[in-house]
């Protein structure tokens, strides 16, 4: 079963079965994957931290914004975490007032930072989305995003840099959540459980 919320600034799509039903990306057809894919975006940047609540082994999280942020991993299972993946631009741009000019992840140990301009190039099934990874701030897959990344290619992107860093196959990780909004985290604690 996929949900999804939708409030004024913020949409959330969490797949919350072994696996998933949305198609969004070809990694989230397969039934034998363990949702282990975690995915945050906006435009914006701020102060993210990711309560890890949830008891998800080999926990990928994908962070992508076109400001600087502030990532902070924290929770009971915040050891499953294996790698914090960080996409956008890596200093000198605060996106809200008193926000971060660089861009960082704590603990350090667990962030790749790569800074915008990626030179991963991505495609999009519409071919609507920025040729690199950029920002996202929705989860359209049919729109054109102003300059943006579509869904697809946000998650996309975290899932083939997952499956270089950690070895898996593509049946092997499966996206949990995707959680994108255009306004900055100010500071803003979002917890797994709460997707």
């Amino acid at each position: 079963t996929s949900t999804t919320r939708t409030s004024t600034s913020t949409t959330t799509t969490r797949v919350t079965t072994a696996g998933p039903t949305t198609t969004a990306s070809p990694f989230c057809s397969s039934g034998t994957a363990t949702n282990n894919l975690v995915v945050f975006a906006n435009y914006e940047g701020g102060a993210l931290t990711i309560n890890v609540d949830q008891n998800i082994p080999n926990i990928y999280i994908g962070v992508m914004a076109f400001k600087s942020m502030q990532i902070t991993v924290t929770g009971t299972f915040a050891g499953n975490v294996r790698r914090v993946f960080v996409s956008g631009l890596n200093s000198g741009a605060a996106g809200c007032t008193g926000g971060p000019t660089t861009t960082s992840v704590t603990p350090s140990n667990l962030g790749t930072i790569i800074a915008y301009p990626s030179s991963v190039p991505v495609t999009s099934p519409a071919n609507i989305g920025n040729s690199i990874m950029v920002c996202a701030a929705s989860c359209s897959l049919a729109e054109w995003q102003g300059g943006c990344n579509t869904g697809d290619e946000v998650a996309g992107f975290f899932a083939s840099q997952a499956m270089a860093t950690g070895g898996f196959a593509q049946s092997a990780l499966s996206l949990y959540l995707y959680q994108t909004m255009y306004n900055c985290w100010s500071p803003t604690t979002f917890s797994l459980s709460g997707g």
